[in-house]
């Protein structure tokens, strides 16, 4: 079989870099590609900036991508004619999405329909599913992730194929450690990796800030490392924006400004030896484990649904800002094996083989039919017609 024709359509930063790296690493077992790449990004106020963009493909060997409307999208699948569509797009988006390609095919076969989120996936909703119901194949990334969303997809009475993948970016540059084992000496830095959603109380977005002025009391280097600069959009909005807070008020607490830094870019530049990663949640912390990089689950803030980060209990890895300092002088944490095999440190991976196989289905003709995306919303689907295909300056005021 020849290379197979993928396209995968983005709407926000952290979807379009999941699609790259999971084009990146479709290759054979010699390592060659199996797949013929583009990525495009569809309009809207999501859509990354520039910056964002070269940050999301650096590495990859893909070049940042085309920002395109909804018509203009269902022109280059009409004209270039993709045997797979990797749908990596929040959810209202994902769908319209669908429906485009599904348009642009309707007299002819059709490309197989993939998606997945760019991250952890737990808890498995009846929403996140809904607007996902019309996939050929739904990519998870640990094992934990396949039977919560097989029987969320089931209540929508869809089957669709549930395919495990590495999450693509943890695959460690060649000298690094392998994951869980213990970290070796005293790190001299700190990177936190910022979420948007969580904290999410001015209050404790504060408290985190100021939790982290006090490891540079301890002699360490602490950085924030951004998803976006204030004023930029992300995937999530962002009310209280670290670097924001941090300028108005580290003088209250009694703190020089640069006693925190702030920093942009690939993640993966800031995971070098001799840095230690701090989060509530983010996947970064899985980059982070993926080197053997001493990686700390913040618990200050609580562990549950609304922090994000319930699948890291068991990883060994939870302490509070108060236990960072003394825990990484004494050499740890050490993530516990077994959780990362069964989470999402596992090894092997379903994703190429699944996708030459829709691929054969789809030039067979002999994927289930799909005439069309009937809308989980209506209104809400209308009303990310409406945001994709205004300016993006108008539709980020209107959404305001």
């Amino acid at each position: 079989m020849s290379r197979v024709r993928v396209l995968a359509v983005a709407d926000a930063d952290s979807y379009l870099k999941w699609a790259a790296w999971s084009l990146a690493r479709l290759r054979d077992h010699d390592g060659e590609p199996v797949v013929e790449p583009a990525v495009v990004v569809l309009r809207s106020p999501l859509a990354p900036t520039a910056e964002q963009a070269r940050a999301a493909v650096a590495g990859t060997g893909l070049h940042p991508p085309s920002v395109l409307t909804p018509g203009a999208l269902t022109r280059y699948v009409r004209t270039h004619l993709p045997d797979v569509v990797l749908v990596a797009a929040t959810g209202p988006v994902a769908e319209l999405v669908a429906h485009r390609v599904l348009r642009a095919t309707r007299h002819g076969h059709r490309p197989a329909l993939v998606t997945g989120l760019p991250g952890m996936a737990l808890p498995a909703t009846d929403r996140g599913t809904g607007w996902r119901r019309w996939t050929d194949a739904f990519v998870v990334h640990g094992r934990r992730e396949a039977a919560p969303y097989r029987d969320a997809f089931a209540r929508h009475d869809a089957d669709p194929r549930i395919v495990l993948s590495r999450l693509p970016f943890l695959d460690p540059p060649a000298g690094t450690r392998a994951t869980g084992t213990p970290p070796q000496g005293v790190p001299h830095r700190v990177v936190l990796a910022a979420q948007a959603k969580v904290p999410a109380t001015r209050e404790d977005r504060v408290a985190l800030l100021d939790g982290l002025a006090r490891l540079a009391d301890d002699g360490l280097e602490v950085t924030v490392k951004l998803r976006a600069r204030a004023g930029e959009r992300q995937t999530h909005n962002e009310p209280y924006p670290l670097d924001t807070l941090w300028a108005t008020e580290h003088r209250r607490l009694g703190r020089s400004a640069d006693t925190v830094g702030f920093a942009v870019g690939p993640m993966g530049d800031h995971l070098t030896p001799g840095t230690a990663l701090l989060t509530v949640s983010s996947t970064a912390a899985l980059e982070s484990l993926a080197r053997g990089l001493p990686t700390v689950f913040l618990t200050d803030f609580g562990v549950g649904p609304e922090q994000l980060n319930e699948a890291y209990t068991g990883s060994g890895c939870l302490r509070r800002l108060d236990e960072v300092a003394a825990t990484l002088r004494a050499g740890g944490p050490t993530p516990d094996r077994a959780w990362c095999e069964d989470g999402y440190l596992h090894t092997g991976d379903e994703l190429a083989g699944a996708v030459r196989e829709l691929a054969e289905s789809s030039r067979a003709g002999t994927l289930a039919p799909r005439d069309a995306v009937v809308p989980w919303s209506r209104p809400r689907h209308l009303w990310s017609v409406a945001r994709s295909a205004l300016p993006v300056a108008l539709s980020a005021r209107l959404t305001r």
